[in-house]
């Protein structure tokens, strides 16, 4: 799978949700599967984006 960075300024994961489209919740799966990797307050999501939107289109995340 091809690697998208994108790197935001986020305090927690309330704002990364809000970022990624995303719950939570689904912010700090995403981190314990090493998705989403922090370099202090700032956040690379390119490859959490990635991973939402190929679950979106699998149907597999979203309710």
């Amino acid at each position: 799978m091809a690697y998208n960075e994108d790197v935001i300024l986020a305090a927690d994961a309330h704002d990364l949700s809000e970022a990624l489209g995303c719950s939570p919740d689904t912010v700090e799966d995403l981190r314990g599967m090493g998705v989403i990797a922090s370099q202090g307050e700032l956040w690379d999501v390119g490859a959490a984006r990635d991973y939402l939107r190929d679950a979106a289109w699998a149907g597999s995340l979203w309710h």
